[in-house]
């Protein structure tokens, strides 16, 4: 292991089979400026509740590692960019944790994910903005996620939900996510309430195994595919849960739109 100092700031590197991964301290975050900086390596491990003071640009790393329960990360209105969505790196990965908060107007983008959330409870993800991603928001195994008031464009697709329980999905904007803007696998007891979604080929999604999914209120437009598709062969499954108050033109099964879009 290996300390250096850099502006009076603590830098622990540590190396494991040629790889290396960056712990920062917290007076990284206030004293790191990379206005000046192209590119830098990044997977930064967050052990305590942090705000960013500058933007992170990652060359060819993941991003930032939530390292522990009990954290809140104020993302600051700074920028977490990665190398580019063909290369398979995350921005954000919560991984085994529980009673997170992301917050603060910041963006994550370039990534091939920016954000993971796997085997986590208590999450919540509110006011950050997601563009340039393979995947904005890819949730695993998890319950009590809360994604609320996020940006969400130019994306291929927006957040997917595999065996997520008992969350929620609520007044977010979702613009040209290509694949999808919502899509849910094998989920059971969640909402999907005031979404703005607009120029994707899926709306929302919901796979046959995904039971008890409340779709309530959100509003599609512009849209070039299926505004809301339960995905069951057009036949409607009550176990899929309540459909209603939504603005939209096309559905799998039909009849699912209370108005139509413009």
């Amino acid at each position: 292991m290996q300390k250096s100092s850099i502006h009076s700031c603590t830098i622990v590197v540590v190396f494991t089979l040629a790889l290396f991964s960056i712990v920062f301290s917290e007076q990284c975050f206030s004293q790191i400026n990379t206005q000046n900086v192209t590119s830098t390596d990044c997977n930064i491990y967050i052990n305590h509740s942090q705000t960013l003071k500058n933007s992170i640009m990652c060359n060819y790393e993941n991003g930032i590692i939530i390292n522990d329960n009990n954290i809140t990360l104020d993302l600051n209105s700074s920028e977490l960019l990665g190398s580019g969505y063909l290369n398979p790196y995350t921005g954000i990965i919560i991984s085994d944790k529980s009673n997170i908060l992301l917050k603060g107007s910041g963006s994550v983008g370039h990534y091939q994910t920016g954000l993971l959330i796997d085997n986590s409870t208590n999450i919540d993800i509110s006011s950050l903005n997601f563009t340039a991603n393979e995947i904005s928001i890819l949730v695993k195994n998890s319950s009590y996620i809360k994604i609320d008031d996020n940006n969400l464009f130019t994306n291929t697709a927006g957040v997917k939900l595999y065996t997520v329980n008992n969350s929620s999905i609520s007044n977010n904007y979702f613009e040209s996510n290509d694949i999808s803007a919502i899509s849910l696998f094998t989920s059971k007891n969640n909402t999907l309430n005031n979404n703005s979604i607009s120029s994707s080929l899926n709306g929302i999604y919901l796979d046959p195994e995904s039971q008890n999914i409340t779709i309530d209120s959100n509003r599609f437009s512009r849209s070039f595919g299926v505004d809301i598709n339960l995905g069951n062969g057009g036949k409607i499954n009550q176990s899929l849960g309540q459909v209603f108050n939504n603005t939209c033109h096309v559905t799998i099964p039909e009849l699912l739109c209370a108005k139509k879009d413009n």
